[in-house]
């Protein structure tokens, strides 16, 4: 035996009877005379990071462990995971442990099978991997004849398992169960740790899997500055972080740039990386690189399924579901399950976070990208992308319906119920944002109006404003592109809506104005009359009631009382007369108006007009006016709250919830109120709507202050009073700072 066949112990034994080793490559001949490279012993120590460098993973190491020591579980963990997730590197780590705890006397082996190197000349199996750990295990006299490796070496572990001194195995890079099925261990004494991209566990007697995931942000963040050796600002590593999507070997290997160029500052890496084009590229160091990880994984894709994994790379968000991967790939939803399940099962896709839907790791995307200009025309991609998009315009539109009217006819591509609307763009909102670039891009002109139109109802409910306004510009970019003036104005109309939505009552009416005279030039008097609705709405936030009456009574004369935006107007024209003082006029107003939109199943108008008639209802009330006002208040707010929820304006919800508070306050004391407050206030974080926040806070230290109790009182209304500091709200902010003044 030569002196570098000799097994190395970890100076960390568990025991003087435990030894650690990995077994590598060596010189071995086959029957037929031939040479080839089986593993050779070198000490765990030359496994990578040690305990200084390896980072979190805290949950999934105590995890391993238990199952380790637990008898009720398998006598196999397999961690299996993307390429570059970090399988080595947690098995490794826990190997460790396991030899410093003693909880493996018998010993601990890693062998690395190169399951994913690219030739296959280098793939490790059962035959090459008996002798060299029977040398690990400390047997020195070894069966010559080579067919009685494999029964030698189960036998040494059947006399380990009487003694009582369990083995470990580490199994690492596995591609396929040949390379592993006759090395797992007959005793249940044994435990087994392998690792593999490929789903196998299920194929693997009494095994339990493991699938890793990336890291969380602040282990992220901690990985990148072990690696550089230096202290980072907390926005340059989140930076940094967030470019390599949390993948350990990239947030490895950006460490290893910075520590390996003193001059080189973590801005600059970003800025460096920030091109999608250039990513892959920079995200190599030495021979590391995160281009070839999944170069590994891509190479043993059947044809088919390489196809479907280039394709989902066209995908334009996040996530993707079977149908709209039915339509990228142009098969039949069975056939996207199959391909898509195959995919998850080699860790080139994730398992999205609702049931149906799936997720590429952005990186993975990039390299997905690469290879779909390198290996499919563009007219080929062009015209998936078109499928795709032009599907989630129409599904898109459909959901739209649901919205703000009750659709009469239900195409293919409709909804049920408002539920299921709502839901399918909770779950394609990301989709639906990042396809109007796309079809911008591609100059698919009517496919971009189509979907800018449909999704911004959505967005706006859920406070996503700057989706809102990314989509609008680029519709109309698109609008002139193509001359088409009616979407331009259909663009401007919803700038305004989300303007006024942002309150920014300035900018609103700006855009509304243009929209107005765009309908106008193009003679859409039904868009143009929604459009003044629109400006006189912000035009009363911003100017008063008197400035809002102009386009308000132009709308109606346009209109009339039949015509399809006249509940519209009845709701604008209601608020306009409470905020006169006149009551008595507003309720009646209001209420023809929830008529009208009840009657054409106008669900988010509803939800507005019942908010303006409970609000009507209360200051009426508090004007002395009988009590059934309030009752009735608290009836109307509490079904704006519902209708509000059916579709998932979280907005309307918060300011709907800070009126029923309102009342609940006069009914019910001050702890009620609190409570409800307090739902708005988490609404309008959530949201990051700081009017809203400051509404709610300015509702809770009013609460307070009514209870008796100033001392809490006090710092809610001067938060308060910050938070609306930059919006157009006199008469809240006299009310606020009269209360406080009152506080001494």
């Amino acid at each position: 035996m030569s002196e570098f066949e000799k097994p190395v112990e970890l100076q960390a034994n568990a025991s003087g009877q435990a030894r650690v080793y990995q077994a590598g490559r060596d010189l071995y001949v086959h029957d037929s005379g031939s040479p080839i490279v089986p593993p050779v012993v070198i000490p765990l120590s030359g496994l990578g990071p040690g305990v200084s460098d390896f980072v979190g993973r805290n949950v999934e190491i105590d995890e391993v462990l238990a199952r380790l020591a637990s008898s009720s579980s398998g006598a196999t963990v397999v961690l299996s995971g993307l390429g570059g997730i970090g399988k080595t590197a947690l098995a490794t780590r826990v190997a460790r442990i396991a030899a410093e705890r003693g909880i493996f006397p018998g010993g601990v082996v890693s062998i690395d099978l190169r399951g994913y190197d690219a030739e296959p000349a280098s793939w490790v199996y059962p035959h090459q991997i008996y002798g060299p750990t029977l040398r690990a295990l400390g047997v020195d006299e070894i069966d010559p004849a080579p067919e009685n490796h494999g029964p030698q070496f189960h036998s040494e572990l059947g006399r380990l398992a009487k003694a009582n001194l369990p083995v470990l195995l580490l199994l690492d890079n596995v591609r396929d169960l040949d390379q592993v099925l006759t090395v797992i261990p007959s005793s249940g004494v044994h435990r087994v740790i392998v690792t593999s991209r490929n789903a196998i566990a299920p194929l693997l007697p009494g095994s339990d899997s493991l699938r890793l995931d990336v890291l969380p942000s602040d282990d992220a963040v901690d990985l990148i500055e072990v690696r550089s050796r230096r202290r980072l600002t907390q926005s340059d590593a989140k930076d940094l972080a967030n470019i390599c999507d949390r993948l350990p070997l990239a947030l490895s290997i950006v460490g290893s740039i910075l520590a390996s160029d003193p001059d080189l500052s973590a801005g600059e890496l970003t800025q460096e990386l920030l091109d999608e084009s250039e990513r892959l590229a920079g995200l190599q160091h030495e021979d590391v690189a995160v281009r070839a990880a999944f170069q590994r994984s891509y190479a043993r894709l059947t044809d088919l399924n390489a196809r479907a994994f280039r394709f989902l790379s066209l995908n334009p968000g996040s996530d993707i579901s079977v149908d709209s991967a039915a339509l990228l790939l142009d098969v039949q939803s069975l056939a996207a399950k199959r391909v898509l399940r195959g995919l998850l099962n080699c860790h080139l896709i994730e398992s999205g976070h609702a049931s149906g839907r799936w997720v590429m790791h952005d990186l993975v995307r990039l390299y997905a990208a690469e290879q779909a200009e390198r290996f499919d025309s563009s007219e080929a991609r062009h015209a998936a992308q078109v499928r795709l998009l032009d599907y989630l315009a129409r599904r898109s539109s459909c959901a739209s319906e649901w919205i703000n009217k009750q659709p009469i006819t239900r195409p293919p591509e409709g909804f049920s119920s408002r539920a299921a609307a709502m839901d399918w763009f909770a779950a394609e909102a990301s989709n639906l944002v990042a396809g109007v670039r796309v079809s911008v891009d591609l100059e698919e002109h009517g496919i971009t109006a189509d979907l800018t139109v449909s999704v911004v109802g959505y967005l706006t409910n859920v406070a996503d404003y700057p989706s809102c306004l990314s989509v609008l510009f680029a519709g109309i970019e698109a609008g002139q592109k193509s001359g088409n003036q009616l979407s331009v104005a259909a663009a401007y109309n919803n700038l305004g809506i989300v303007y006024t939505s942002m309150r920014d009552f300035r900018e609103s009416v700006r855009w509304l104005n243009k929209a107005v005279a765009l309908f106008r030039a193009v003679g859409d008097r039904d868009e143009e009359v929604r459009s003044l609705i629109n400006l006189s709405g912000s035009l009363r936030m911003l100017l008063g009631v008197e400035a809002s009456m102009e386009p308000l009574n132009r709308a109606m004369q346009l209109s009339g009382e039949s015509g399809g935006s006249a509940g519209f107007a009845l709701t604008n024209l209601g608020i306009s007369l409470r905020e006169s003082g006149r009551f008595r006029e507003a309720e009646a107003v209001l209420r023809k108006a929830l008529d009208v939109h009840v009657r054409n199943g106008a669900r988010n108008a509803e939800a507005s007009t019942l908010t303006h008639l409970g609000t009507t209802l209360l200051q009426a009330f508090k004007q002395g006016q009988p009590t059934r006002h309030l009752e009735e208040s608290m009836r109307y707010l509490s079904a704006a709250i519902s209708a509000y929820r059916d579709v998932k304006d979280r907005s309307g919800e918060g300011m709907a919830l800070v009126n029923y508070g309102n009342v609940v306050l006069l009914v019910s004391g001050a702890q009620k109120a609190l409570e409800i407050y307090g739902t708005a206030l988490q609404i309008f974080r959530d949201t990051k709507d700081h009017h809203g926040q400051g509404l709610a806070t300015g509702a809770i230290g009013m609460a307070l202050l009514t209870s008796g109790d100033g001392d809490s009182a006090r710092p809610c209304l001067v938060e308060a009073l910050q938070l609306l500091g930059s919006f157009h709200e006199p008469d809240k902010k006299k009310l606020l700072e009269g209360a406080l003044e009152s506080l001494g």
